[in-house]
């Protein structure tokens, strides 16, 4: 965890997201959640299942959550200034040219009557005011340097596969420059070989640009060589924060010590050590639904270590030893 007493680039604090449903009731995706990205050139994989509140967290540090959903309270500071509070033309600005964003599935929302270079255009033509002869070179520089060459800056959405609209969403949300870039499983839609190339180029960008780096997904394997710490997420909170590789090598919660030894490998390039996985354990999608501010572990219908205190007291995260580790589990308290 940071420790530092200067300002981080990102606090996140006791962020609550809901979602109303039907009966006027609502379920919550983020719970009480706090988050640090401390500075330039951090770099963070954010691991959980399908349900755990992942892409909620990410909208909401761009304080783009749409209705039936809100969030309900908390706080997201970036370099000391309250996001959830800006006007209208700040958030703009800081959406593009501080924090940038590629949603889940974005690279099938590319506009179908504007070509590659033309998405990048608008971006700078938008928020730089750049003239449009300046900002097509501009594009055309972007796109190559994501690997497309300029013959296919023409190109529409349908003229361009899979792999290559990722480029351009990428270069897209690199085109203003941000010091964060959060990126929701921009590789759960492509095969194994293009996704490697993925986050290969992101990987690239991160470092040449000294971009911190939010990266969302479900598979932990494709963290390796990408970011340098992990945080894993069950049920809208964070269960365990550290270093990479000492979490892979010694997890301390009992669900990310499930979510490794769920892994089973089933197509690996020992070159990339990239790998598909497939989960033959308990899950969140399995365990009875926990509402927001109940006095208990969410995760205790699941647990193998589970004892009377996980069924009675909600545990918090927090330091465990010298190190740089945090864990929400009774066993270390």
């Amino acid at each position: 965890m940071y420790t530092g007493t200067s300002t981080p680039l990102l606090r996140v604090s006791n962020l609550n997201v809901e979602y109303s449903v039907r009966n006027h009731h609502s379920i919550t995706a983020v719970d009480n959640l706090s988050l640090e990205i401390p500075s330039s050139g951090y770099t963070l994989g954010l691991v959980g299942e399908s349900g755990s509140g992942k892409s909620s967290l990410g909208m909401g540090i761009m304080n783009s959550i749409e209705p039936p959903g809100r969030i309900s309270s908390g706080s997201v500071e970036y370099n000391g200034q309250e996001i959830l509070k800006i006007p209208p033309e700040k958030l703009r600005a800081y959406r593009w040219e501080e924090v940038s964003m590629i949603y889940q599935s974005a690279m099938n929302s590319l506009n179908p009557v504007k070509t590659a270079a033309d998405h990048i255009v608008e971006v700078l033509v938008q928020h730089r005011k750049t003239p449009k002869p300046e900002a097509r070179k501009e594009a055309l520089k972007l796109l190559s340097q994501v690997g497309i060459k300029p013959e296919r800056a023409n190109n529409f959405q349908h003229q361009l596969s899979g792999g290559m609209r990722q480029r351009v969403v990428i270069a897209m949300a690199l085109a203003l420059s941000p010091k964060l870039l959060i990126a929701d499983e921009p590789t759960s839609a492509l095969d194994v070989v293009v996704q490697r190339q993925i986050l290969s180029l992101l990987k690239k960008n991160v470092r040449e640009r000294n971009l911190s780096l939010l990266f969302i997904t479900h598979e932990i394997a494709i963290l390796r060589g990408l970011v340098d710490h992990i945080a894993v997420m069950y049920k809208g909170a964070i269960v365990e924060r550290g270093p990479l590789q000492k979490v892979l090598d010694e997890p301390l919660h009992p669900y990310t010590e499930m979510l490794l030894d769920s892994l089973l490998t089933i197509d690996e390039d020992p070159k990339n050590n990239v790998a598909t996985s497939t989960e033959k354990s308990a899950s969140v999608r399995d365990s009875p639904r926990i509402e927001a501010g109940t006095n208990y572990c969410k995760y205790v219908g699941l647990c193998k270590y589970a004892f009377e205190r996980c069924k009675v007291e909600k545990p918090v995260l927090q330091k465990i030893g010298q190190g740089d580790r945090l864990v929400a589990c009774h066993k270390y308290a």
